[in-house]
């Protein structure tokens, strides 16, 4: 993705030598192909990463006859539609996306955005009336971040284009550092930096003479399709995600697939085979997979039944050891959390292949997990729509190493719990939380009523008020606060390789839908993603179609914090240090891990949660390196 961002100084006399140091700072591009634009009032600024046939010859930022202003990160997977909807004063077929953006923006205003498909963050700056608006897409795949400054607002897609941009001291935000230690993330608008927010994912900001406001713009309604036929489901499930695909591999050259081995990407790569052959896509993806030899996590036997179905050989990518220097460099630059290593294990040497094969994108799997799971969140709208027939068949049909008496008392307690106990709706809403108000027992009791981590928990962004408890829960999907931890990070330093990620199983069509599919489709008899495998018949591998476990991808983690621990002890981290955490139930943690390690990792890995390690140590490397405070 493109990096961007500006400043707007409502009282005049800009100081635009502040433009090249914001976009100097961007640790994707380092400033090479940066553009700006300013009047007296507002500054934007465009780092290009051009990924699309049209924006190789686009200017950014674009000014439209108007004197209209836009700077565009992202991508336009619908351009021919919003270009009928412009009618008349439609931009030519091959203009470049953020044309086309701003032309629709022009006519349509913020309706617009319910109408947009793609992933993309952009800033549209009005001189006639001196207004900045600053949008984000539905899922977040292009962040945002953004501070108030005197007379106005600046922001960013990195937080280094802030921070260093404009000379910030901004300290830590604690609470928001609690809220990762604590494995349970919830803030939609914090930072890990002391007076700058993120604009959430669905969200607009506007800056102007009245002042600055946000508000979520995605806020339905959403389509109820609960009550078509399974074969309705099916089918229109196929169609969008033919779609998807398509629209994801527009591209200047090459398009590569990551094939893991697991339900989604295989999905993706057999299902664009097919496309090939009917005649809908022009080329094949290149696929690359990740391979972890000897390890649990290894996926060879899935790749294989892929390669055999598809008639493909998959470029092999051999999980590096995890490099703690590399790490600390990258967290040092971009003051980005560092990499988990199971990303940066398949990540570095993909990014190696991609750019010495001239390869720019890369369609991932991303979102089966999220969209198609499925599990009980429709049992209670079952219940109030009297749809009691299908609820006891959805009911018994789970759980069923369970007595028939058993399966109804769940069913019951899945139906009614969420409607009458507000406990059990919150549980249900946000399963992250475990309804659980206190720290877990590495956090320090004392820090945490400080930093009224229990307040912030319990106050936790509501979703929009939908139709039913369904597609509530199934919403926070799109403003997963923890996507913040675990993806920012891999965006910019994947952006940093001049390589953008697509994501087909996250398009807003595909997702839109699956908010009001029936629950009955997305599990059935206990098996999850039934509605993927039903549509994927005939095109993955029989056996990838009934396969019901998933790789633990953990041991990378494992691995790589059990090398950095004999180097940097827990009771030495920073966190640990500040008097954040107590040193000893993480120790009792990994432990545990460290012994299955020891043992082959074999079994069942131990209960305690490696995350928690895991997090630990990543914070103690931003807090060194990125922060000052090691």
């Amino acid at each position: 993705m493109s990096a961007i961002g500006g400043i707007v100084d409502l009282r005049g006399g800009l100081d635009v030598r502040v433009l090249p140091a914001i976009a100097a700072a961007a640790p994707s591009f380092s400033g090479v192909n940066s553009t700006s634009w300013n009047d007296d009032y507002a500054g934007l600024v465009h780092v290009m990463l051009a990924t699309t046939p049209e924006a190789l010859t686009e200017t950014q930022p674009w000014r439209d006859r108007s004197g209209t202003v836009i700077t565009f990160d992202g991508r336009v997977d619908n351009r021919d539609e919003l270009r009928a909807m412009i009618g008349n004063d439609a931009p030519p077929r091959d203009a470049p996306d953020c044309v086309i953006v701003l032309a629709a923006w022009r006519r349509l205003g913020a309706d617009l955005l319910d109408r947009l498909v793609g992933d993309y963050a952009f800033a549209i700056w009005d001189p006639a009336v001196r207004r900045l608006t600053v949008v984000r897409s539905p899922v977040g795949w292009c962040p945002l971040l953004w501070t108030e400054r005197p007379g106005g607002i600046a922001f960013a897609t990195e937080p280094a284009m802030l921070v260093r941009g404009l000379a910030l001291s901004p300290g830590v935000d604690e609470a928001t550092v609690g809220e990762m230690l604590s494995l349970r993330f919830v803030s939609e608008t914090a930072s890990f930096w002391n007076g700058i927010q993120r604009l959430p994912a669905g969200h607009l900001l506007e800056a102007d003479a009245h002042g600055i406001r946000t508000r979520r713009w995605l806020e339905g309604p959403f389509a109820d399709s609960s009550r078509l036929s399974d074969r309705d489901h099916i089918d229109r499930f196929t169609e969008l995600f033919d779609q998807a695909i398509v629209a994801t591999t527009r591209s200047a050259g090459p398009v590569a697939a990551f094939l893991s081995g697991g339900l989604d990407s295989s999905s993706v790569v057999c299902r664009s085979r097919q496309l090939v052959e009917a005649g809908k896509l022009a080329a094949m993806p290149r696929t690359l997979s990740g391979r972890f030899p000897g390890d649990a996590c290894d996926e060879g036997e899935w790749i294989a039944a892929v390669e055999e179905r598809c008639g493909i050989r998959t470029h092999d990518i051999v999980a590096a050891p995890y490099d703690w220097a590399a790490a600390t460099a990258w967290t040092a630059q971009s003051l980005h959390l560092p990499l988990r290593p199971t990303a940066a294990s398949i990540y570095t040497g993909s990014c190696d292949w991609l750019q010495a094969n001239d390869t720019r994108v890369l369609l991932t799997g991303e979102g089966g997990d999220e969209w198609l799971t499925g599990g009980r969140s429709h049992f209670p709208d079952l219940l109030r729509a009297g749809r009691l027939r299908t609820l006891l068949q959805e009911g018994l049909s789970t759980a069923s190493n369970a007595t028939v008496a058993q399966r109804l008392r769940l069913t019951a307690s899945s139906a009614i719990g969420p409607i009458v106990s507000a406990r059990q709706r919150a549980s249900l809403l946000f399963p992250h939380l475990d309804f659980i108000m206190h720290p877990p027992a590495w956090i320090r009791p004392d820090w945490a009523r400080r930093i009224g981590l229990a307040d912030r928990w319990r106050h936790a962004p509501q979703p929009p008020a939908l139709s039913g408890l369904a597609p509530q829960q199934r919403y926070g999907r799109y403003s997963m606060a923890r996507r913040h931890i675990n993806l920012d990070n891999i965006i910019s330093w994947v952006s940093s390789r001049q390589i953008e990620m697509r994501h087909p199983l996250h398009d807003f069509r595909l997702t839109r839908f699956l908010l009001g599919a029936a629950g009955g489709m997305l599990q059935r008899n206990g098996l999850r993603k039934h509605l993927l495998r039903e549509a994927m018949r005939g095109t993955l591998p029989d056996a990838l179609i009934g396969r019901r476990d998933k790789a633990n991808m953990s041991t990378p983690i494992v691995h790589a914090v059990t090398e950095r621990l004999r180097e940097r002890p827990i009771h030495q981290l920073s966190c640990v240090r500040l008097g954040w955490i107590d040193p000893e139930p993480l120790a009792a943690i990994e432990r545990e891990h460290a012994a299955w390690r020891a043992g082959g990792m074999i079994g069942k890995m131990p209960h305690g949660s490696y995350g928690a390690v895991w997090n630990a140590v990543a914070a103690d490397l931003w807090l060194e390196h990125a922060v000052g405070m090691g």
